[in-house]
């Protein structure tokens, strides 16, 4: 650990551009960045700026097959590092009186975007999903990045007719059936292992099952402890959605799923009562009450799936069993977001679980007492990493997006 180190400070140890025309080290150039990485995309973009005082990038043949490598050194020792693909190159022209210095923008990329859009899926696939976004990834992808990936469950026969892999993907997620967690909603994005780049394959309630990797107080300065340690700390916070009733009335509840049965031409449904608080979605309480369930989660016909039924003669996909508990999952999961603002820490991934403290909302003279509906872990679902010129304080933040399900404490 650096000693007196100011939340938020951090080192560009190495900045280089490379191409098969030779290598360009920036570190002397570095500006500042912002590198944005969510578990609804499979892939993370990057804009970096570049005070160029001799205009080095401008002397160089740049055609958009040069690669980025960025690390970044943490004040506890620790180093993040990136791999990018340049897409394109701004040119800000003069940044200063000097004629030779220029301010650039380089625009980056994962280097599995760029190949997404030329390398097209064309395969029939039989067995296990999870197997079949391994193959993508590594074969389509032409990824060397690790993949971890949740087992899905059920032989599926699905045809991938001329997708682009990250396309081919998104196809699958939707079929997979999770072989530990019912809710069965999966996303397929780019996050990082112990400083590396790494994709995981993953439902979102497994995401919610791993330990906080680090416990957030909004402080109001009021009785706060000592122990309290300034970089975990919110600098700033935004909660745009407590709760939506609307969705949970949509997809939770009640479900009716019907089969159709091919070889007798028959229907059969069955209504499967859901129940929130069965999931792993970071509370443990419902914000259903009893009478808010009988007014709206006990229809007398409930929402209807149609779904073909798995036989002998078909795979067992094992999706007519899954249906109810992936909507009414989704309608707990759109209940709780919020933004906030904090000291820069590359711990942060999108995937991983927080712990946040809020105070409960009552007159500043009182008491801090934390809100037992609000508090407790959160998903990071998306994250701007942003950092500013050097001199700045703090010149390393990071805004985070996250989501929660259930409350801490039912209503």
């Amino acid at each position: 650990m650096v000693d007196n180190y100011v939340p938020g400070d951090i080192a560009i140890t190495s900045f280089t551009l490379s191409s098969p025309r030779g290598l360009l080290d920036l570190g002397y150039a570095f500006s500042s960045a912002s590198i944005f990485e969510t578990i609804f995309h499979p892939g993370t973009i990057a804009y970096i700026k570049v005070l160029d005082t001799d205009d080095q990038i401008g002397q160089l043949k740049i055609v958009g097959d040069e690669t980025i490598n960025l690390q970044i050194e943490m004040p506890d020792g620790t180093s993040n590092e990136f791999n990018f693909a340049l897409y394109t190159l701004e040119d800000a022209n003069m940044a200063t009186q000097t004629l030779n210095s220029k301010l650039y923008t380089l625009k980056c990329v994962s280097e599995e975007a760029l190949q997404a859009k030329t390398n097209y899926v064309q395969k029939s696939y039989k067995g296990l999903i999870s197997d079949a976004v391994q193959d993508i990834h590594k074969n389509y992808l032409k990824s060397t990045k690790p993949i971890t990936v949740e087992d899905t469950k059920g032989n599926q026969n699905i045809v991938v007719p001329h997708h682009n892999p990250f396309k081919a993907i998104d196809m699958m997620k939707k079929r997979s059936i999770s072989d530990q967690n019912k809710s069965s909603l999966y996303v397929y994005f780019e996050t990082r292992d112990n400083g590396k780049q790494s994709y995981t394959f993953s439902t979102i309630e497994k995401l919610f099952k791993n330990s906080p990797v680090k416990t957030f107080t909004q402080s109001d300065s009021i009785n706060s402890s000592i122990y309290n340690k300034p970089e975990n700390n919110i600098i700033s916070l935004e909660i745009p959605k407590i709760f939506n009733t609307v969705d949970r009335i949509k997809f939770g509840g009640t479900r009716r799923v019907t089969q159709f049965e091919y070889r007798t031409h028959t229907y059969a449904s069955n209504d499967i009562v859901t129940d929130s608080t069965q999931y792993t979605t970071g509370g443990k309480g419902s914000y259903n009450s009893s009478d808010f369930k009988q007014k709206y989660l006990t229809p007398k016909i409930p929402p209807q799936s149609l779904i073909p039924a798995d036989t002998s003669q078909r795979a067992n996909t094992h999706i007519p069993d899954n249906t109810a508990d992936l909507q009414s999952y989704l309608s707990a999961l759109l209940q709780n977001s919020l933004k906030m603002r904090v000291y820069g820490d590359f711990n942060l991934t999108p995937g991983s679980v927080v712990t946040i403290n809020l105070p409960k909302k009552i007159g500043t003279t009182g008491p801090r007492e934390d809100d037992e509906m609000l508090d407790g872990n959160f998903l990071i679902s998306r994250i701007h990493h942003d950092i500013g010129l050097l001199g700045e304080r703090p010149r390393y933040t990071c805004v985070v997006e996250c989501i929660k399900g259930n409350l801490e404490n039912g209503v």
